[in-house]
């Protein structure tokens, strides 16, 4: 227990974030205090900055007056795109280029000016101001290009880009991609990012080239934070960056960024007060260190090749290629099974105590997992937990994270209670092996990014048994000891590989990271089971006494605590939505937990309702006066039996509008016929319907068409500006009583007028 404890404090500090550089420090080094200043004179008045917004315009032109100051030559790229999921809207990035050095080619083969592209987005979401997401971003940026002009030259050029639009759908990173001269130069990205205010820097995603990137990688970050878990469980989440846009154009490199107070994230919080000085610093340092190494690197064409890659308490990088990871699982099984039928041969182990332990490991795994996905049940029933689907994180985390972890602790005490007496040390000890060690083989098949948390453990097991195996074999009485350390060393391996992920586990997934770690650590504790079942009666009542009492009191404090708190707010938007079909309007309040917050119990219907047929958003409404505010409009422009051309704007001048088609008409792209002739992939929601998105209206609205079925088609039409109406007084007292402890997120507080548009393909005839 004291080695754990051991490593958890080496963990906890190896992965703090540096303190910040001053601003004196020497030109040639990042600044997170000259960054810091910068981000203060772009955000620190707290507003918000979508693309298109006033505010937005504004900010553009600062970074401009920066890179000018800079002696460099930005240029503005301009022009109307869609994603593939139905979001469009007109961009506008920054784009400036550092020359390189050698524009021959470096090796065969190679092209003459391959680039670097260094990358953050300066819009931000309408609730909040931005700072950390992704404004921290763009004031590395800035600070990064002071120093990359005022030092000699690198190998191949560097493009900054600032893109715009990110937020509302990767817009400006698609623009740039598509259309920009450099982009078919770019070979390899830099891209910072970032999913709360505080915390680590972290490189959780790579290009495709990830062996050779890897290497690059180990050698040149001084704080290396990184692991191919990360990758693997990103690729697996629905969450997309401007580095999605870059991969998908082939270009290699690393993706960075910070997850700490995610509370913050994307609401009026993520501002210049809460920005983290030490993360701003470490990202920083890495995103120079990477851009750096990206541009002085002989040949930016490398093979693809997976890698699997971890690093060792933030400081030195393992790597080995993917290839591998399946033969050495093998192996490691095939050293085990050969140690197993020794120790069977010499009449320390049972095939009947091996049974046993198997199965001890296994049901401690289960045990685990059951219990720890019962108590967030729990939780969720006694109204202390969010549901998992909607921001399920709460303002005091640490009892229930102690909980957790502590339950992986009581749940090894308890089976090694029951199983002791069957098992014993070497029942338990080849039970616990050969289950991991399986399940190495099966994860290294499936996902071997993931597979190095199994392979290292077990391998350090069949290492450190072999003295015991040897004695054995030799006819010499081996020790306890001996046997001792072939159980603690691939638990301390285990623990030592779990932790730094265990550490960051909540603030990326929130309170399933409880059911996620317990169920891992269960794993690493029953390389314990061994020790235990050698241990005093005494003994393991207290580990079990102690574990549970821990247990107990997480969730009993987590019962007692609000589930928020001012600094870690329940995000709760409140809109004003006017049906101008029938004329009927509604206030609405919208909290993420589900849950309406006992300030507007007396303003709004206590029963939830979906604010629109299928939708999955379910909010709590209340009768309000109708503005007579004017309907968006989707005017047929020419129409055929099967296909329109539509016009569609915004009569009130709102900059989002959105168009969503019934499922019935299996209506999945658009045809946009300017600037040129293109098509433009719908997003399928829930209900099968789709939906277009324009993020940025323009006054005079956009051209489209759609080939529908020869029948009726309703469409459902919808504007929104992110405000509450000034006329309408009631609305700022919503948002007085929107307590301390509650805050807007996303798209904030907003007015959304909805209309309905049949489309008859009678009335073309």
């Amino acid at each position: 227990m004291l080695g754990i404890a051991l490593l958890f404090a080496a963990t906890w500090y190896a992965y703090r974030v540096p303190a910040p550089r001053a601003a004196d420090a020497p030109a040639n080094v990042f600044s997170a205090s000259r960054a810091l200043l910068i981000l203060q004179e772009m955000v620190g008045g707290d507003v918000p900055h979508p693309i298109g917004s006033a505010a937005n315009v504004k900010l553009r032109e600062l970074i401009v007056q920066h890179l000018l100051a800079l002696g460099l030559t930005p240029e503005l790229q301009t022009g109307f795109i869609c994603n593939n999921r139905g979001a469009c809207g007109t961009p506008a990035n920054i784009v400036a280029t550092l020359a390189g050095s050698d524009h021959t080619g470096a090796v065969a083969g190679e092209a003459a000016g391959d680039a670097v592209l260094l990358a953050a987005h300066y819009d931000s979401v309408p609730a909040g101001p931005g700072a950390s997401d992704d404004g921290a971003g763009v004031a590395a940026l800035l600070e990064i290009a002071r120093i990359l002009k005022s030092t000699p030259a690198r190998r191949h050029p560097i493009v900054l880009l600032f893109t715009d639009g990110e937020e509302a759908g990767l817009l400006g990173a698609s623009l740039f991609v598509r259309e920009h001269p450099l982009a078919k130069r770019i070979k390899a990205a830099v891209n910072l990012e970032a999913r709360g205010v505080s915390g680590p820097s972290l490189m959780f995603e790579t290009g495709a080239a990830n062996q050779w990137l890897m290497h690059l990688y180990g050698g040149e970050i001084q704080q290396p934070i990184t692991n191919s878990i990360y990758y693997v469980v990103y690729k697996t989440l629905p969450n997309d960056t401007d580095f999605t846009v870059f991969k998908a154009a082939a270009y290699q490199g690393f993706n960075f960024a910070f997850i700490g107070d995610v509370g913050h994230y994307h609401t009026p919080l993520d501002s210049w007060a809460n920005a983290n000085p030490g993360t701003v610093q470490q990202q920083g340092d890495n995103a120079l260190a990477a851009v750096v190494a990206l541009a002085d690197a002989a040949n930016l064409r490398p093979a693809a090749g997976e890698s699997i890659f971890f690093d060792v308490f933030a400081h030195a990088l393992i790597v080995w290629p993917v290839s591998i990871a399946l033969p050495a699982a093998s192996v490691v099984l095939l050293l085990l099974l050969a140690e197993g039928l020794v120790l069977l041969h010499y009449r320390e182990l049972r095939g009947r105590q091996l049974l046993f332990g198997a199965s001890a490991a296994l049901t401690q795994v289960i045990l685990g997992a059951v219990l720890s996905m019962a108590v967030i049940e729990f939780l969720k029933a006694c109204a202390k937990l969010p549901p998992l689907n909607a921001g399920p994180w709460i303002a005091h985390p640490l009892p229930m994270n102690m909980a957790s972890a502590l339950l992986a602790f009581l749940c090894a005490g308890c089976v090694a209670a029951w199983f002791a007496k069957r098992a014993g040390f070497w029942g338990f000890w080849l039970g616990t092996a050969g289950f991991i060690a399986v399940l190495c083989v099966a994860v290294s098949a499936v996902v071997p990014g993931a597979s190095y948390v199994l392979l290292l453990p077990t391998l350090a097991a069949a290492l450190s048994a072999l003295p015991y195996v040897a004695r054995l074999v030799r006819r010499r009485p081996p020790t306890q000891a001996a046997a001792n350390l072939a159980a603690l060393i691939p638990c301390w391996a285990m623990f030592a590989l779990l932790l730094p992920m265990v550490l960051l586990l909540y603030s990326a997934l929130g309170a399933m990271a409880w059911a996620i770690a317990t169920t891992v650590l269960c794993l690493a504790t029953s390389w314990l089971l061994p020790v235990l079942a050698d241990a005093t009666r005494e003994a393991r009542r207290s580990m079990i006494g102690l574990s549970a009492a821990v247990f107990l009191a997480g969730i009993a404090v987590t019962l007692i605590l609000p589930m928020y708190s001012e600094r870690w707010p329940q995000r709760v938007n409140i809109e004003y939505w006017l049906d101008a079909d029938q004329g009927k309007a509604r206030w609405w309040a919208l909290p993420a937990s589900g849950r309406l917050p006992r300030a507007f119990e007396a303003d709004f219907d206590s029963r939830p309702q979906a604010q629109l047929p299928a939708s999955p958003i379910i909010g709590f409404p209340s009768d309000a006066p109708n503005l007579g505010l004017p309907a968006p409009e989707l005017i047929v422009t020419a129409q055929t039996r099967t296909h329109y051309d539509l016009h569609l704007r915004s009569a009130r001048g709102a900059p989002n509008v959105f168009v969503i088609f019934p499922a019935s008409a299996h209506i999945d792209e658009i045809a946009l016929p300017n600037p040129r002739p293109s098509r433009a992939r719908l997003q399928r929601l829930p209900s099968g319907a789709t939906l277009f998105r324009v993020a940025d209206m323009a006054a005079a609205g956009i051209d489209f068409g759609i080939d529908a079925p020869a029948a009726a088609l309703p469409v459902a039409v919808f504007d929104q500006t992110f405000t509450l109406p000034a006329e309408l007084p009631r609305g700022k007292a919503l948002q007085q009583a929107r307590p301390r402890n509650a805050t807007s997120s996303q798209d904030g507080d907003t007015t959304v007028v909805a209309h309905t548009v049949v489309l008859d393909p009678a009335a073309g005839r």
